[in-house]
């Protein structure tokens, strides 16, 4: 039996996965790459908020046309009600980089896979990885399942991997993950009523056990979120809605927000965000690029255009290790492991400067876990707008 070959294989076909691709067909279009994606782009995704500085990845990409051409959202930026009761916007009228933006994530993924397939990359959907063999300088036997062909293979001269906070390829190749935070997002979703006016910007608001963010999406939905912990969250069951809802009944400036809308009556859904990096996130013929590499903390809705950046960088590195630059790989991690740092002391001041509940148990700690430090000059974030 014939063996699918090629130069460089990705295992993950969202934002870094699919950026990673169109980077390194533009970047280094000699080397022949596969696009490996375990859905056809067709189910639901999480809607995400963008800072107006992804124009910035987008452009560099080559889509940036074509991203405003399909109907994402633009927005005045994020209101916030953050260590004050009464809520203060972060506008990005001013912003040189014009709007922020609210996602369709599923059209948005999509529209960077299509690209890269425009550019001649192979794009493998309804593929999950099975498992892999180390081939030493000849790089990776990947043993894929595809939903309408079974099981196959692919020989890769070198991996990306490209799978999210999992890290599956990383993991299987004895990568471990360093979890700084762990935290639980609980999404419920909303329908504004017909002409009734939703405003354009994302909401942020602290509450006891944790914060809640809402944004409304292209499509008229509301996406609203409550982040806590273990600890905050304790003893409450998702099965049924009833217990989100009370706490959502005790954010008013959410609540005010929502009394135009009608709960769509979908089941919640729970998932996980653990706030970390990878301890090794390139190895033998292989790297790690986006989540996969490190995860950050959704306040600073920069987790999409981080993951693109990753991808562009991770792009350029691993054409330079092709051609012979041993040091290049281990100078991508030293600048992610730099960026990542610089999250957390930022991420550590935003949580640090709401003291209304500083001793309830997800205030207690975010404060133990990130203390204040001793002597340094504090450059205040809000909410949404957390650099990295």
């Amino acid at each position: 039996m014939s063996e699918a070959t090629c130069d460089i294989a990705i295992i993950g076909g969202g934002p870094a996965g699919a950026a990673m691709a169109v980077a390194l067909r533009d970047q280094a279009p000699f080397l022949s790459v596969t696009l490996i994606e375990r859905t056809a782009y067709d189910t639901p995704r999480s809607g995400e908020t963008l800072s107006p500085e992804v124009r910035l990845p987008l452009s560099r990409l080559g889509v940036w046309g074509s991203f405003l051409r399909d109907g994402h959202l633009a927005s005045r930026g994020t209101a916030s009600c953050w260590s004050r009761p009464e809520p203060s916007t972060q506008d990005t009228h001013m912003s040189p980089w014009g709007s922020a933006w609210h996602l369709d994530r599923a059209r948005f993924d999509e529209r960077l896979s299509l690209e890269a397939t425009r550019l001649g990359v192979q794009m493998l959907r309804l593929t999950t990885l099975l498992d892999s063999e180390r081939l030493g300088k000849d790089g990776y036997r990947l043993h894929l399942s595809q939903r309408k062909a079974g099981a196959t293979t692919l020989r890769a001269r070198f991996v990306v991997d490209a799978t999210g906070w999992k890290a599956t390829f990383a993991m299987s190749q004895g990568a471990r993950r360093r979890v700084r935070d762990r935290c639980i997002a609980v999404y419920g979703t909303f329908q504004r009523r017909t002409g009734e006016p939703f405003p354009t910007e994302a909401l942020v608001e602290s509450c006891p056990e944790g914060w809640w963010h809402s944004a409304l999406l292209p499509n008229g939905r509301v996406a609203v979120a409550l982040v806590g912990d273990g600890d905050s969250l304790h003893g409450l069951r998702w099965a049924t809605p009833q217990p989100w809802m009370a706490l959502l009944d005790q954010a008013p400036a959410t609540q005010a927000r929502l009394a135009v809308c009608d709960f769509a009556g979908e089941s919640l859904v729970a998932a996980p965000i653990l706030v970390g990096q990878l301890d090794a996130m390139h190895g033998e013929r292989w790297v790690a690029v986006g989540d996969a590499a490190c995860t950050q903390d959704p306040l600073s809705a920069q987790g999409v255009a981080s993951a693109m950046d990753s991808a562009l960088l991770a792009a350029g590195a691993v054409g330079q290790y092709l051609r012979g630059d041993s040091e290049a790989l281990r100078d991508y991690e030293a600048t992610l492991q730099r960026r990542f740092e610089d999250h957390l002391r930022l991420r550590g001041h935003a949580y640090r400067e709401e003291q209304r509940w500083r001793d309830a148990p997800f205030w207690k700690n975010r404060h133990e876990a990130f203390p204040a430090p001793p002597t340094a000059h504090q450059q205040h974030s809000t909410p949404g707008g957390l650099p990295t």
